[in-house]
């Protein structure tokens, strides 16, 4: 939870806790962003984006994360992190339920990769592949981000992966993405070491792209799209649908299309943004089915 809007990962720190001891020697943080984590926001209280500090000095949290990670000399270090469900990987109409990152660094002046890196997260991709074969996997690619904490650890010398869970099309609510994240945590603690075909596995990874919308919406010759929100204000938590904001120049990849009636098709283009609740009230048999499966 470095952004606190981000709790898969707790999730999963918390299956592998509830497993009993491990073979390895784990340190886990679970909660980086207490401020952001109390608010669901992905920023702290002070507006900061953790994992865009890794350079600099302060604030607290980024400077306890670094000073922890520069005590000892790790053999891995996993960033655990949520996706939208907007990404999906390349060629595929689904939406990424797990993507992964061996993040460049810097060598000698020379930009370069950590091939352990790249085969513990080859390794992690399969293990989850290999429990949920019809999820999406990809990962992402690999520019330079210079102040983010995946580069910064790379650059320590330690095998660093960052590891994003998504949504499954049967699961926005990410409960079971994170218990196989959990499943996946304990194997790597049985394994001790990445698989001989790690590299190979993320290097064939498909890119993840931002094109993906959660809904196609038709009638007759008429399209729209539609992407799933989540918000928490205050103490109330809320979910539901609004209109696509198209990001780059990619086609639109819908994960579900649903044909309605035109008396339903004009109802939900009336507006821009709809509740759960409200789409439940609105909708048709199918449609209803999804609105009653978001998160609540």
């Amino acid at each position: 939870m470095m952004h606190g809007n981000e709790p898969t990962g707790f999730e999963a720190l918390l299956h592998l806790i509830r497993c009993g001891r491990p073979q390895c020697d784990w340190t886990l943080v679970p909660l980086v962003n207490p401020t952001g984590v109390d608010a669901f926001t992905r920023l702290t209280s002070e507006g900061i984006d953790l994992n865009r500090r890794a350079r600099d000095r302060g604030p607290l949290e980024s400077d306890l994360l670094k000073s922890l990670l520069a005590s000892r000399p790790f053999a891995l270090a996993l960033n655990l992190h949520d996706q939208r469900s907007l990404f999906c990987p390349s060629g595929q109409n689904i939406p990424s339920s797990l993507s992964v990152l061996a993040p460049r660094c810097i060598k000698e002046g020379q930009e370069s990769y950590s091939l352990d890196a790249q085969a513990w997260a080859g390794t992690l991709s399969s293990l989850m592949q290999e429990l949920e074969p019809n999820w999406g996997y990809a990962r992402f690619d690999d520019a330079y981000y210079p102040t983010a904490f995946g580069e910064w650890t790379q650059e320590l010398g330690v095998p660093t992966v960052t590891v994003e869970t998504g949504v499954a099309l049967n699961d926005y609510s990410r409960e079971r993405v994170s218990l196989r994240l959990g499943e996946v945590l304990r194997a790597v603690d049985a394994a001790r070491s990445p698989r001989p075909k790690g590299i190979t596995h993320y290097q064939n990874l498909p890119i993840n792209t931002p094109w993906g919308v959660d809904l196609e919406l038709q009638y007759g010759k008429h399209r729209s799209h539609w992407r799933v929100w989540e918000e928490v204000q205050g103490q109330h938590y809320s979910s539901g649908i609004a209109k696509a904001i198209p990001e780059g120049s990619g086609t639109p990849v819908p994960y579900q299309t649903f044909n309605l009636l035109k008396a339903e098709f004009d109802a939900i283009q009336a507006k821009d943004s709809w509740t759960s609740l409200e789409l439940y009230a609105v909708s048709s048999t199918g449609l209803r089915s999804f609105a009653e499966a978001l998160p609540k």
